[in-house]
């Protein structure tokens, strides 16, 4: 499963970060001028999220 996950991990996150920031961009409409930053945001912080996760599971082996 291990194996498996990490190969997930960095396409898996910005996927997920990226789904985040359009539910945040459909809840608060009026919080952003140009959607496309929240949603660019959560891909880089799921990306960010992801190389971190990856670095704790390397270290865990």
């Amino acid at each position: 499963m291990g194996r498996g996950l990490e190969a997930w991990i960095p396409i898996g996150m910005p996927a997920l970060g990226g789904l985040a920031g359009v539910i945040w961009v459909n809840a608060f409409k009026m919080d952003f001028i140009n959607p496309v930053l929240g949603i660019g945001g959560g891909i880089v912080l799921g990306w960010i999220a992801g190389r971190i996760i990856l670095k704790l599971m390397q270290r865990r082996r």
